[in-house]
């Protein structure tokens, strides 16, 4: 199965967990989907946008003091 396969299947199963009410399963299956999705960007992207995000908290802890 392909990673675009993969990720429709994974958004399938987490829409069928929300239209049963199951809101663990859909949150899991979200999860997965993410992941899927995340696996195929780019590495410095996802480095660039972790760097955005500590300074983002390192910023709002510096200001909560």
């Amino acid at each position: 199965m392909n990673p675009q396969q993969r990720l429709a299947e994974s958004a399938k199963r987490a829409k069928q967990a929300e239209a049963r009410g199951d809101d663990g399963l859909a949150a899991r299956e979200w999860r997965s989907y993410r992941l899927i999705r995340d696996a195929a960007r780019d590495p410095e992207e996802l480095l660039a946008e972790g760097f955005a995000l500590s300074m983002q908290a390192i910023e709002l802890a510096a200001a909560g003091q």
